[in-house]
């Protein structure tokens, strides 16, 4: 129940008190409606007044969905379409996640995805589009993280009142939608195995990932590791990024 409708409810007794009388209007939406008015003043459909409040709730929750999806600020605008058009592959790449994104966005059981290729390519960018599209359009919960990211913030919480390391796991493992990027980077220590855990959770929740690497598929087993890439590869949709680097490119054309 919203505030508007909560109040809505005390509104008879409260009529006489504030002065109020009631007034008949006609709604070009909702047809005949009758509200109580301060004498003088113009009726106003409460309809169309707490559809109004739920557009401003939803708005509301989508932009701080957005300003906490860790989204990197130069991918904040981020689209599909603003990638430089390079080759027959590039289109067909990006015309494949686009398609998922239009899945996620009514299935959560899409599956991952895992974007390969070099430097440059654009990964990022069309992983934070996919994110932002799904948050703009759906409501979506969005979280963009790097694997070096989940370790720092899991070690953070250790010794920390009211947080533990299983906690923050549990956390990043529970978002409807995950973008781990440079999967593969990090250093020795606990992130690997941090890494696995999360890898591990959604696999067997069934929430989408989105995976990003700079690595080929064999390079990608020897750095993580056989079992943690079979879950990320398993029903996912492998998008090789094989053009060149689009930074390169523009120095060149400089």
């Amino acid at each position: 129940m919203t505030g508007l409708s909560s109040a809505l409810q005390f509104l008879p007794a409260m009529v006489g008190k504030l002065g109020l009388t009631p007034a008949k209007g006609v709604c070009s939406r909702h047809g005949e409606f009758e509200s109580a008015v301060l004498p003088g003043r113009v009726p106003v459909c409460m309809q169309c007044v707490a559809e109004q409040e739920r557009v401003a709730l939803v708005a509301s929750r989508r932009q701080g969905l957005l300003l906490g999806c860790g989204v990197p600020g130069r991918y904040r605008e981020a689209k599909f379409r603003d990638l430089e058009p390079v080759c027959e592959e590039q289109r067909q790449v990006i015309d494949a996640f686009k398609g998922w994104v239009a899945r996620a966005g009514r299935d959560r059981d899409v599956g991952n995805v895992v974007l390969l290729g070099g430097t440059g390519t654009g990964k990022t960018h069309m992983a934070c589009a996919a994110a932002l599209n799904l948050i703009g359009r759906c409501g979506l919960g969005v979280c963009y993280t790097t694997t070096a990211r989940i370790k720092e913030e899991v070690c953070s919480a250790w010794g920390m009142a009211g947080r533990d390391e299983s906690s923050e796991l549990r956390r990043f493992a529970s978002y409807p939608l995950l973008i781990i990027d440079e999967v593969d980077v990090f250093d020795q220590g606990p992130a690997l195995r941090m890494l696995n855990s999360v890898i591990d959770r959604r696999s067997a929740d069934g929430l989408p990932t989105i995976y990003i690497s700079n690595q080929d598929r064999d390079r990608l087993i020897e750095l993580v590791g056989i079992r943690a890439v079979s879950r990320m590869l398993e029903s996912a949709l492998i998008l090789q990024c094989g053009w060149g680097d689009y930074r390169l490119r523009s120095l060149k054309g400089a």
